[in-house]
């Protein structure tokens, strides 16, 4: 009996100690604060899930066994245990990979765009309240896009010097709302607000207009392109 205690003492000691280097691992000091607000999760969450991690854990591809585009995946415990602990985002794994703590389990992977600060603090907020997820299919959610902060910055830095308020190439000027919207001499209006068909500013940012010289030289990212193109989409509002 005396022999049986010391090897269960034994193995507690050694349990305690795996757990305390375990935990060691992974500074929760590091994690960006939570968000002040309450997050909705068709608006703010979902679309998270769907642009940073349904790639690698959705319907075609689940790494690690995981997939987090529905609910019973995101929940379902893997190999590793729970990914989301609802109520503790500082023990969820997953706000640990995201926030870069566990670098074997980084995610998104090193090559992908991660998640900022402000993400993570929603996803924690989330957690924290409890994780709620509603039952059926999520609705599709449409973010407005905000042109002082996404459109106007890519026209300030990559449009600026040929059509800006020293220089209007082809008697066109981007910086300013009434003669963007004007258009000009060469092409007429380039911008056709709810019309993405008829906008041949897409054209021409995506560097396939031919009638240029050098098309390439007007290439934006595709991410910026796609941005411009939503605005546009939704109305090109430009306050």
């Amino acid at each position: 009996m005396g022999i049986f205690k010391t090897h269960l003492q034994t193995f507690v000691i050694l349990l305690i100690s795996s757990l305390t280097v375990g935990a060691a691992e992974v500074d929760i000091s590091k994690l960006p604060p939570v968000a002040a607000q309450k997050p909705d999760f068709v608006r703010d969450i979902y679309p998270i899930f769907k642009e940073h991690c349904v790639s690698c854990h959705g319907p075609e591809k689940q790494k690690g066994k995981y997939r987090i585009d529905t609910k019973e995946g995101a929940f379902k415990a893997g190999e590793n245990g729970a990914s989301i602990i609802p109520g503790h985002s500082e023990k969820s794994p997953l706000i640990h990979m995201v926030s870069g703590l566990i670098e074997e389990g980084l995610m998104p992977p090193p090559k992908a765009e991660p998640l900022t600060p402000d993400q993570i603090g929603l996803l924690r907020a989330w957690i924290d309240t409890g994780a709620l997820w509603p039952d059926g299919p999520i609705p599709e959610y449409v973010r407005k896009v905000d042109f002082k902060k996404e459109v106007e910055p890519i026209f300030q830095k990559s449009c600026s010097e040929c059509h800006g308020a020293d220089k209007q190439s082809g008697g066109f000027r981007l910086d300013q709302k009434e003669a963007a919207l004007a258009g000009g001499k060469a092409y007429g209006k380039v911008i056709q607000p709810g019309n993405t068909v008829k906008s041949s500013i897409l054209i021409i940012v995506s560097g396939k207009d031919e009638d240029l010289p050098m098309p390439e030289k007007h290439k934006l990212p595709d991410k910026q392109v796609e941005l411009i193109k939503k605005w546009i989409e939704q109305g090109a509002e430009w306050p």
